[in-house]
């Protein structure tokens, strides 16, 4: 790693130990006694890294005060943020995205809310190189757009975390979650939540359930490919010309065969999308971003270049650690044989420009 590059991790992720348990201080008193009991833990997937412990978050990241690994904001700092010079990191919280198991809509938006309160209080003031994705509940849209009003123009806050539902990002029933953030300037967030293909209300998969944790990780991809095919043909982005998204920790090597299919049915069936005037590519290399983390580097340096550039690394990828987990990528391992002005891009501009952060904040 050139020592001259600036870094933005944008894709990490903090814990709450005790899970509901340690949001009861920002829920009412009724709101605690509802979420006692049974109701104080998340459902999770059953389907579970086979890693020792059976915790994707690694056991090196504990901080030695006790807890999990993410859940002590001093010791991430230390542990993370200092150890690899990190300018910023974009906090994604993956026990938020687990109240898309919920089919109560008032429960989701409650927690949500409790959610974005803790780590407001608990780590926007630990340090200022933290930066949050608000997390809202797709259950009830315009609640979701209220908390987006309610502190979506907080200097801390840089994009809209949306725990994705059995419902296609293209449907109206967003609408009003899109508009609120392009009316502050954020974008949108979606990210694997570990409820995929477990729940009702959760993303379901293609073709059935997996049966293997390593079926389940490998084609996470599909959901992010679903997502972006109906954000573009549906028109979101002819509608919410100022939006953007990102795909988190779906992986890229994907992108081109998406791109490609895209156009050439674009081609062929047009008159099916009149709103949508030009290649459906351009629609998404203007909108969508990735995350470089899980990291699919070739074998071959050659294969590696040539993937970069199908997907407009330069304008599309955002370096991620995915930070405590198992599969954490560092900056010191990450795309070392990539030329020193992509790497600029993917380590630290493309976010700077998406999150609106140092010589980009938003005005």
């Amino acid at each position: 790693m050139d020592s001259t590059t600036k870094i933005i991790d944008s894709d990490a992720h903090p814990w709450i130990n005790g899970d509901v348990k340690g949001l009861m201080p920002y829920l009412s008193t009724a709101w605690q006694r509802r979420f006692e009991g049974s109701k104080s833990t998340l459902p999770d997937h059953p389907l579970r890294p086979p890693l020792a412990g059976g915790t994707s978050i690694r056991r090196d990241t504990r901080p030695p005060g006790g807890g999990a690994g993410g859940s002590d904001p001093e010791f991430m700092r230390e542990d993370h943020l200092d150890r690899h010079d990190i300018e910023y990191a974009v906090l994604s919280s993956i026990q938020a995205g687990k109240i898309a198991t919920l089919p109560n809509a008032d429960e989701a938006v409650t927690l949500a809310r409790a959610f974005n309160d803790y780590f407001t209080n608990e780590w926007l003031t630990v340090d200022s190189r933290y930066r949050l994705a608000m997390c809202v509940a797709a259950h009830d849209p315009l609640a979701a757009a209220d908390e987006i009003r309610r502190i979506g123009g907080d200097e801390g806050v840089v994009a809209v975390f949306i725990p994705l539902l059995n419902i296609l990002m293209g449907n109206r029933h967003y609408y009003p979650i899109y508009e609120a953030a392009e009316e502050h300037g954020l974008p949108v967030l979606i990210h694997p939540t570990g409820t995929e293909g477990g729940f009702q209300t959760s993303v379901a998969f293609a073709g059935g359930n997996p049966s293997t944790y390593i079926e389940r990780h490998t084609i996470f991809p599909e959901v992010a490919m679903a997502s972006i095919t109906s954000l573009v043909f549906e028109g979101v982005f002819v509608r919410f010309p100022g939006l953007k998204v990102l795909a988190a920790e779906f992986g890229y090597s994907w992108v081109p065969h998406l791109l490609w299919r895209m156009d050439q049915n674009w081609r062929e069936f047009r008159r099916e999308v009149p709103w949508i005037e030009r290649e459906p590519s351009t629609y998404f290399l203007d909108h969508v971003r990735f995350t470089s983390q899980p990291a699919e580097e070739p074998e071959k340096r050659e294969y590696l270049m040539q993937i970069l550039e199908m997907v407009h690394a330069d304008r599309t990828l955002l370096f991620s650690t995915d930070y405590p987990h198992w599969d954490t990528d560092y900056p010191e391992t990450t795309f070392k044989r990539i030329p020193d002005d992509l790497r600029r891009r993917i380590f630290h501009d493309n976010a700077a420009e998406l999150f609106g952060l140092g010589t980009h904040a938003r005005v």
